[in-house]
């Protein structure tokens, strides 16, 4: 059995997930908090997770808040009513309540107290939400979960919300043919893990661009490349080069001069780091839209979140670098909208991460699962995969907090070199 860590007895996984709009524009993130104490325990009445997200978790709540929209936050019903709430910034978050699991007798009262204090209430049902009709006029939106609904029954509840002037969501969307349904049916809001699917157009071939990128990371990929043959792609890449260069010279790195050439960059940095500099780079520019731009960030907290627990874990498959690459690539399909057989088909990686990567059930496919259960807020299967695999799940949930921080770093550092370029291509 796993020891505990009594240092990390409060701890919690904390998870973004957008939601799109029907221009799939991302207009807000969803947060989920879940107890590692208790993983079984329902989002619905996980008060510890709350509790932990208002106090111990709040800086990585404000950090959520500078770079998202809006966030939809769960409450649970024993928290409806505490001071905890009000630590929660009305002006920018939706409190997300689900009527069907609340016990008090007094829900309209609070409801209307938190609406007139100035929040938006957002309310979740798992079934039909007929019978909760006297609680819509507290709401500003309405959420329904597609995996508890079927086609018919989702048609039926938004014919019958038709007459109040809400905002209609839909949560659980597993495939793009379900959000194509989902928007027929003239919601406003989408969510699940169908935007971490391809969305497969016969006949669509890759950008140029994403084709250079591609053959960039092809080319990262072989182990016996010298610096100029790493350095001379690079330099054609004005958005790379910018970004290697103002890397390099950044006053982190300490070398006392002005790095101006690719090739010396690359020597400096070293085929190793140079090469996981440019494939986090890479992949994480593959896809400007709203979609690939989530996309990307989600590839590299994957592939750091994996690199950290393959340290942790008693036995890992691979070494932990080959582990960051397999989360990185995880989401490639998805960014390009092409089937992942044909991206890693001739790409010289590890037999074994390609297997996972295109479906087979190897020994990397748990490591795999584990990341869509995160994604899919299933956290029963996360704790049974961290044990199975032998890693602590509380010093699990730290490193996904430490994955994420590392991730939204490195993104908006490349954002903001990426923007800085084009001004400077504009002027």
């Amino acid at each position: 059995m796993l020891q505990q860590d009594q240092s990390e007895s409060a701890a919690c996984f904390l998870s973004r997930h957008p939601v799109f709009d029907r221009d799939k524009t991302i207009s807000a993130h969803e947060v989920v908090a879940r107890s590692c104490l208790h993983p079984g325990t329902p989002a619905h009445s996980d008060v510890q997770a709350f509790s932990w997200l208002v106090t111990d978790g709040a800086s990585e709540l404000q950090s959520l808040l500078e770079e998202c929209n809006r966030l939809l936050i769960n409450v649970p019903d024993p928290m409806l009513d505490a001071p905890e709430v009000h630590l929660l910034p009305m002006d920018l978050c939706d409190l997300v309540v689900s009527p069907e699991h609340c016990t008090r007798s007094n829900l309209s009262e609070v409801l209307e107290f938190l609406q007139d204090y100035g929040y938006s209430i957002a309310l979740r049902f798992e079934g039909g939400c007929g019978q909760h009709e006297h609680l819509l006029r507290y709401a500003s939106m309405v959420i329904l979960d597609l995996k508890l609904l079927s086609p018919m029954q989702l048609a039926k509840e938004r014919k019958f919300l038709k007459k109040f002037p809400l905002k209609l969501m839909v949560s659980g969307i597993g495939t793009w043919e379900a959000f194509a349904g989902s928007k027929a049916l003239a919601f406003d809001y989408f969510s699940g893990t169908f935007f971490g699917r391809p969305e497969i157009v016969k006949g669509r071939k890759l950008s140029v661009n994403s084709l250079t990128r591609m053959e960039l990371i092809s080319a990262l990929l072989k182990e016996d490349s010298t610096f100029a043959e790493l350095a001379a792609p690079i330099a054609k890449d004005a958005f790379l080069s910018y970004r290697l260069l103002r890397y390099v010279n950044s006053p982190g790195m300490g070398l006392g001069r002005t790095v101006s050439s690719i090739e010396h960059a690359v020597a400096i940095l070293g085929d190793t780091s140079f090469k996981h500099w440019a494939m986090m780079a890479l992949v994480s520019s593959l896809d400007s839209t709203p979609k690939g731009e989530e996309l990307g960030y989600l590839s590299l907290q994957r592939g750091a979140f994996l690199e950290k627990i393959a340290a942790r874990a008693a036995s890992s498959p691979l070494p932990p670098r080959s582990m960051f690459l397999l989360g990185l690539f995880s989401l490639l399909d998805a960014m390009l909208d092409q089937p992942m057989e044909e991206l890693v088909g001739t790409m010289p990686m590890d037999p074994r991460i390609k297997a996972a990567l295109t479906g087979e059930r190897n020994m990397l496919a748990p490591w795999l699962d584990l990341l869509e259960c995160v994604d899919q807020n299933q956290f029963c299967d996360v704790t049974a995969i961290l044990e199975g695999q032998k890693v602590n799940r509380f010093g699990a949930a730290r490193d996904y907090l430490e994955a994420a921080r590392w991730a939204r770093h490195c993104f908006r550092a490349g954002k903001d070199g990426e923007d800085e370029a084009q001004e400077q291509a504009g002027a």
